[in-house]
């Protein structure tokens, strides 16, 4: 969703400290390079033309920005819809279809100036009103259709367009991160939507890969088989930089296998987050670009944690069983095992590459069998004739819920790990695997009441925000796939968003990794490092944040372009 899921999703980084509030209104202005660039990197012509061909070992759930948790879809949307800020490599706001933009002293009032006499795809003037239309139908149906972007406008009070090229957004307080909210947000094209914004809003979720699709971005969607291929060519009409590549191919492969399979018969010519750390060193050897970093993503064990959920597996609720878990995960025969060295294990829900904003008193939790079997001995669940636990008069067997993109990479090897090291305490887990969307839906089914276990991840963004929000109760039924959900939390999470003083707002995100460090509704498994691959007949292709094929900006696509 923004997501998650990864396969690559997110989101070492440097980070921006988030904006101090000044005395006086803030201006940042920004110049056309910031956006991209036209020279290449070697200070040659830059060979024009061209289509680059992505592989992915995931999919575009949907098309639909109200109902999409794939990192292809956010992804999708940076390409063909217009966002006011975007990342640059440095990870700092530039523009987008914001040109610059200020704040008031106080820092409730953010005007952004945008792009002049831009258009959509189908010629239609492409203005500041866009704007201002698709923060207002999140703000207005927010708690319902649009709540999967309800983050993004947390405290706002109202948008508006005063004129065709300006955008005012107005908050109850101030927000400390309202860049990296609106760098979030796909612009809409209020005449193609509109009609679907009416009455109680819910029209504009009824349709997923049929959603209509008139561009603003640098690219068009020019054709779209789920779960086989999405063809991009370049938008005329864009705003901003013209990209020197003639369009995109995103192709979708069931297996990471048949994936680096075809990057290395040339058809393709890069592929996505994950690269199977198996595959490193051949695609080195077959000269091939390899790019192996630090990322924000992590690895989880999700428990169930709606005290409401199905009497058959209440005990998943107790504090000694979730230790005991946690304990029986050997976070460091995965990292050798299944990344071959190419990540660290996991401990808090933001990990050490996000820079200040991770916890370091959060340590891994070390493996250790006999302390799993002593939590589930002082539990109370005995062991029975056939190896397995009894709890709440049942053996200790528990269904866990696996995407394909994961079932399908090094991540089954790490379930094979724990469910190997599982057995030895007397717990049996079985694998379920599903396509991500039905994976995602089996974990929401009747208000979480059903499903047991999941193995899964997440792609953090630069700025917390996003992942704290996944684990409150506003979240239920939308991002968050554990039901866990805790008052104190939420307040802790309102709180730190409202926090303009970083120390401030640092030490309530710490306190928010320690609560959920504490109560475990996530094991943390890993943080694996984010390996992308390309060939090397083309150049020009920066990291932002850990990967160039990234939601957070546009820059990377404007700029690849074929070696001369």
């Amino acid at each position: 969703m923004i997501p998650r899921r990864n396969p690559q999703a997110a989101r070492p980084r440097p980070w921006r400290q988030p904006l101090r509030l000044a005395a006086a209104a803030a201006v940042v202005a920004l110049a056309v390079a910031a956006c991209g660039g036209s020279s290449s990197g070697g200070g040659g012509e830059v060979k024009e033309g061209g289509v680059f061909r992505l592989g992915s070992n995931s999919t575009i759930d949907s098309l639909n920005p109200f109902v999409a948790f794939n990192a292809d879809a956010y992804s999708t949307f940076e390409y063909i819809y217009p966002m006011l800020v975007q990342y640059n490599p440095k990870l700092q706001f530039v523009a987008d279809f914001a040109r610059s933009w200020q704040h008031s002293p106080d820092g409730t009032i953010w005007t952004f100036h945008t792009q002049p006499n831009a258009k959509w795809s189908d010629g239609k003037p492409l203005t500041a009103a866009d704007v201002a239309w698709t923060y207002s139908t999140i703000l207005k149906f927010q708690n319902g259709p649009t709540a999967n972007s309800a983050g993004t406008v947390a405290h706002m009070k109202s948008a508006t367009a005063p004129d065709a090229t300006t955008v005012v957004l107005t908050y109850k307080q101030p927000v400390a991160n309202v860049l990296s909210q609106v760098q979030q947000v796909p612009i809409l094209p209020e005449h193609i939507w509109a009609k679907y914004a009416t009455g109680n809003g819910k029209a504009i979720t009824r349709f997923s890969n049929n959603a209509p699709i008139v561009s603003g971005g640098p690219f068009t969607l020019d054709k779209y088989t789920p779960k086989q291929i999405a063809l991009f060519k370049r938008n005329p009409t864009f705003y901003g930089p013209k990209p020197h590549i003639d369009g995109l191919g995103l192709q979708f492969f069931a297996t990471t296998d048949a994936m680096i399979t075809a990057l290395k018969s040339n058809q393709l010519d890069g592929v996505e987050v994950p690269v199977p750390p198996t595959s490193v060193a051949t695609l080195e050897a077959a000269h091939f670009v390899v790019r192996s970093t630090p990322s924000y993503s992590f690895d989880d064990f999700i428990i169930n944690s709606n005290p409401k959920q199905d009497p058959s597996h209440r005990e998943l609720l107790n504090p000694l069983l979730r230790q005991a878990f946690d304990a029986a995960i050997d976070r460091q025969a995965i990292i050798k095992t299944s990344l071959l060295g190419h990540g660290q294990p996991g401990s808090s829900i933001l990990g050490p590459a996000i820079g200040h904003w991770y916890d370091p008193a959060i340590k891994p939790t070390p493996f250790d069998l006999a302390k799993a079997n002593q939590l589930l001995d002082q539990a109370g669940y005995k062991m029975g004739p056939n190896g397995l636990r009894v709890a709440n008069g049942h053996p200790m067997s528990y269904t866990v819920i696996v995407p394909d993109s994961m079932a399908n990479s090094y991540q089954q090897r790490s379930f094979q790990i724990m469910q190997g090291d599982f057995k030895k305490i007397g717990v049996k887990l079985t694998e379920k695997t599903l396509d991500d969307s039905a994976a995602y839906d089996a974990i929401l089914a009747n208000n979480y009441k059903n499903f047991e276990l999941s193995l899964w991840d997440w792609g953090v963004l630069p700025d917390p925000d996003f992942m704290l929000s996944v684990l409150t109760c506003g979240s239920f039924n939308v991002w968050n796939d554990t039901g866990y959900c805790n008052k104190t939390y939420d307040n802790l999470y309102q709180a730190q968003g409202a926090a303009v003083n970083p120390a401030k707002r640092q030490q309530i995100v710490y306190q928010m990794q320690q609560m959920i460090a504490s109560q475990k509704p996530y094991l943390v498994i890993d943080y694996p490092d984010s390996i992308e691959a390309h060939s090397p007949a083309w150049t020009d292709l920066p990291l932002i944040a850990d990967s160039s094929f990234w939601e957070g900006s546009k820059i990377p696509f404007e700029s690849v372009h074929q070696v001369g």
